[in-house]
């Protein structure tokens, strides 16, 4: 992770339009037409808390999450062979503060991709940072040895900059939109929980949004987790359904949801309408596994 004490300048940097002015998002994910998926991670102390009034920690339920999407990524871009086809580029990104209140952002993964913006699916696939034997319940009243496999390690300590970690974000999407201007664009899923220390952070979430490929928008999803056991608020479409500022504050920073993400909720069992939101308020583990799900439906389209 890198010390960050200023904002980078983007003033000479090119924007694909205004946030979210065009749909389209038809682009399948191809060799020739790779994805790229961006998981931003609040790192700040209070995700010790526990998750949904459990004892388990915010930042291992999330951790968990993640590192459960990387390997059922890798294992979908095998295609039968002894490594899996680069269809995505993937990048963790953690943001929290030093004992002094300074912002510390950057890249999340941990072992030989250390320091990586971005890692292809073929380059996770080689370098886990470890590998952990579970036994599990086979179903028949006895236990199989279960292989899994971890990423990215939790982390939780000081503040949230919550508005560098997005202009990191931007930092890395609009590189590979560079070199990918006609693939999907960018997916930046951003997990937290709680309000930013380093300002207001919608003009970086729109700015994030503003940029594009000749396929569409940035698309940015915001989970809130919550360390009580209440009702989410799931992909709202409208204002009106949240409960205060803070929610109307990930709301706006948050992209319309996609036709693609629209039908994958509808056939979740969510009840979306048009003009939803990729937002979801008061996160528990298994919400935040859906809205991962959603979030990357066009994992399902590899060819």
């Amino acid at each position: 992770m890198r010390d960050e004490h200023t904002l980078p300048d983007i003033s000479n940097t090119q924007m694909g339009g205004a946030a979210d002015t065009f749909q389209r998002y038809q682009q399948q994910i191809s060799r020739p037409h790779p994805g790229c998926i961006i998981f931003l991670c609040d790192q700040s102390k209070s995700m010790l808390d526990g998750i949904a009034g459990s004892a388990r920690p915010k930042s291992e339920s999330l951790a968990t999450a993640i590192n459960r999407f990387i390997k059922d990524l890798t294992m979908e871009c095998l295609k039968g062979e002894t490594k899996p086809r680069h269809y995505f580029d993937v990048a963790v990104i953690g943001y929290c503060t030093d004992e002094e209140g300074r912002p510390i952002v950057g890249p999340a993964f941990q072992g030989a991709l250390t320091g990586r913006e971005l890692s292809s699916v073929v380059d996770l696939y080689d370098n886990p940072l470890r590998t952990v034997m579970k036994e599990v319940d086979d179903g028949d009243g006895g236990t199989i040895t279960k292989r899994t496999y971890v990423w990215y390690d939790p982390v939780a300590r000081g503040g949230t900059p919550m508005m560098q970690g997005l202009y990191h974000c931007y930092q890395i999407a609009n590189q590979w939109i560079s070199a990918h201007p006609d693939s999907f664009p960018p997916i930046v899923i951003h997990f937290t929980d709680g309000e930013a220390t380093d300002g207001d952070p919608e003009p970086a979430a729109e700015t994030l949004r503003s940029l594009a490929t000749s396929d569409g928008n940035v698309l940015v999803f915001n989970c809130h987790l919550s360390d009580k056991d209440v009702p989410g608020v799931l992909f709202p479409s409208s204002e009106y359904e949240l409960p205060d500022e803070y929610a109307l504050t990930l709301f706006r920073m948050s992209s319309l949801l996609p036709e693609k993400c629209l039908s994958t909720a509808r056939a979740k069992g969510f009840n979306v309408q048009p003009g939803a939101r990729g937002m979801v308020l008061n996160a528990d583990s298994t919400t935040l596994i859906q809205l991962i799900q959603i979030g990357t439906t066009i994992k399902r389209d590899l060819r």
